[in-house]
């Protein structure tokens, strides 16, 4: 058997589409603890990859280049940037909070924004529609998407 069709066959067994099956398949976390994860991330109507991390299931890291390599999404170092105050108060700390996002960098219409889950399309429609602008994606370790416009405030 080739390894396109174990790749389908694992597929249809774990039940499990794009990232979640993208880590399970590049070993980042076994099926039991992503079903785990799934089901308490839906209880708690969070993030799987938050619950991944907070669980302790899955690395942050890990689960940031999985998602870079599935969604071809550049990975993005948050320290490696000064970030502009006034990017980040572009959007409201509520939804910052809310969707565990930070605005890294405005370019004319455009907002890149650093997630650690590009499939959440809830959260980056809702920035989309408070700003008015293009929204990017960029992906981001979630321990280090956590952060809040405070953080920069005395750069």
């Amino acid at each position: 058997m080739n390894d396109n069709a174990s790749l389908a066959q694992g597929s249809a067994r774990s039940g499990f589409g794009g990232l979640p099956q993208r880590l399970v398949q590049d070993g980042v976390v076994d099926e039991a603890a992503m079903q785990e994860a799934m089901n308490v991330a839906r209880e708690r109507k969070t993030s799987v990859v938050t619950q991944l991390v907070t669980s302790g299931a899955a690395n942050a890291r890990d689960i940031a280049v999985a998602a870079s390599n599935e969604f071809g999404v550049p990975l993005f170092d948050i320290d490696a940037l000064n970030l502009d105050l006034e990017t980040v108060r572009l959007v409201s700390d509520k939804l910052l909070a809310k969707h565990r996002l930070l605005p890294v960098f405005r370019r004319g219409k455009r907002l890149f924004l650093a997630v650690a889950d590009p499939t959440n399309l809830h959260a980056i429609d809702e920035i989309k529609f408070q700003t008015s602008l293009g929204i990017e994606a960029v992906i981001v370790e979630d321990a280090e998407n956590g952060v809040t416009p405070a953080r920069y405030a005395a750069q």
